[in-house]
């Protein structure tokens, strides 16, 4: 059983392996205004999705008091390079989706989003003119949205999680090569390379990036449990 000693130590280990990680981190967060294509990791799905829903090209005519689909995605891009939460990068899509859809293209928004085309027509008809709409057309508009709804959603989310994979593997690269510039720094060229150092080096780097979240959290809850094991055994 390890003591209270090395307990101590191995609760350093830790804060010291997150603060790696969180110095790769700082380093990949401080690169992304020399590198700006890091801040667009994620995007091409998005634009993809709102590009769908927001024809242009294909269809005659324009939709009245809408941005047009350049603006929309200059937009949508602006909001995730800046970090505005997801929730409200969204709420913002769907909004303009919907003030895009027109009598014009909506037979081509309904071929994305599984709703009557004819019905679509008629509910942006309506909507232009400020009729009243039917019942139908209600619950095919309400269709319309909840539908706009779930498919920005799975945008949004797989981007996110795309770009946070790739902002973590990058962090990992730096961590990795932060701990081999560390031990090579203090045990010497030759010493490092004809010991297990490298390995130890590889291993931190590694860890670097998962533990810099929970470091904190890690090393504090080993110190209260070493403290109590100390106290019961006095």
């Amino acid at each position: 059983m390890v003591n209270g000693l090395q307990d101590y130590q191995l609760g350093q280990v830790i804060t010291a392996i997150g603060g790696l990680g969180t110095a790769a981190f700082g380093l990949v967060d401080a690169v992304k205004s020399a590198f700006s294509g890091i801040n667009r990791v994620g995007l091409k799905h998005i634009h993809q999705v709102v590009s769908d829903l927001t024809p242009e090209g294909a269809v005659a005519g324009a939709p009245v008091n809408a941005l047009p689909q350049a603006n929309i995605l200059e937009t949508l891009t602006a909001n995730w390079v800046n970090g505005v939460d997801l929730a409200s990068q969204k709420a913002i899509a769907k909004s303009l989706v919907k003030l895009h859809l027109s009598a014009s293209n909506a037979t081509f928004v309904a071929a994305e989003t599984s709703v009557d085309p004819a019905v679509l027509s008629a509910v942006a008809a309506n909507i232009v003119t400020g009729t009243p709409l039917t019942q139908a057309q209600g619950d095919a508009y309400s269709r319309f949205d909840l539908i706009v709804t779930a498919l920005l959603d799975e945008a949004y989310q797989l981007s996110d999680q795309h770009y946070r994979n790739w902002t973590r593997t990058l962090a990992a690269i730096v961590a990795v090569a932060l701990a081999f510039a560390g031990a090579w720094a203090l045990v010497g060229s030759y010493h490092f390379w004809h010991s297990t150092d490298p390995l130890l080096a590889l291993l931190v780097g590694l860890l670097a990036t998962p533990l810099a979240p929970i470091a904190k959290d890690l090393s504090s809850a080993l110190a209260t449990a070493v403290n109590t094991m100390q106290l019961v055994k006095k």
